[in-house]
């Protein structure tokens, strides 16, 4: 499996965790597979929706809701 480079840019908040990192996220995409995402400007995006993902699982407590965002 090839190993996604970490980004520095985003941050992950689950709403039961808090702020994860991102070794701590499952993607979860219907259309897109991990390996076809595409890393634009410190942002994962998924290529079918070109816009930043809200497809992440946290693989702690296993909720849908993790958010991605910049860090600021």
């Amino acid at each position: 499996m090839e190993e996604i480079e970490q980004s520095k840019n985003v941050k992950f908040e689950c709403p039961n965790c808090g702020v994860i990192s991102q070794d701590k996220v499952i993607f979860l995409c219907n259309t897109c597979e991990q390996e076809k995402l595409i890393y634009r400007e410190g942002v994962y995006m998924c290529p079918s929706c070109l816009k930043p993902g809200e497809n992440f699982e946290c693989m702690d407590c296993e909720s849908k809701e993790v958010k991605m965002s910049l860090k600021e």
